[in-house]
């Protein structure tokens, strides 16, 4: 229907602008630590007690960005209590320390501001879009991060 009608469709798994900078660092971080074999990778996620589905989409996408760089399997520790609006933590664990990443959303309204963001973005599109791409072409057209 979006292609017959020449509409455009944006999807993702977590629409936060903050999340998905976070995927990227998440990214390279696994990049980095998967270099070193005695790192293992672990993903704890928190959600507010009504929250259905465990792990996350959002953990799971986090999975699959880590599983790009790590060949071994790792575990996704889900926890729904009270009212939390949302964490996930990505940890590198070794014998001699522990790094971890952490985002925690502090209400909906990071939601709701890359949902704005997301159908800005995507006026005058066409097709089928993930929200990564969206983020992708706005950090790629402010910052260069020294590949000039």
């Amino acid at each position: 229907m979006v292609e017959e009608m020449r509409g455009a469709f944006i999807f993702g798994a977590n629409f936060s602008i903050g999340m998905n900078i976070f995927y990227r660092v998440v990214s390279l971080a696994s990049q980095l630590f998967s270099k070193f074999s005695e790192y293992d990778v672990f993903i704890e996620e928190r959600h507010h007690r009504r929250k259905k589905d465990s792990p996350s989409g959002t953990a799971l996408k986090l999975k699959q960005i880590v599983l790009q760089s790590f060949e071994k399997d790792f575990s996704i520790s889900s926890t729904r209590a009270g009212e939390i609006p949302g964490t996930h933590i990505v940890g590198f664990d070794s014998k001699a320390d522990t790094v971890e990443l952490i985002h925690t959303a502090r209400s909906r309204e990071g939601f709701a501001s890359g949902a704005i963001f997301a159908a800005e973005w995507i006026q005058g599109k066409q097709g089928f879009y993930e929200f990564s791409q969206a983020i992708d072409e706005i950090v790629s057209s402010k910052f260069s991060f020294g590949n000039d």
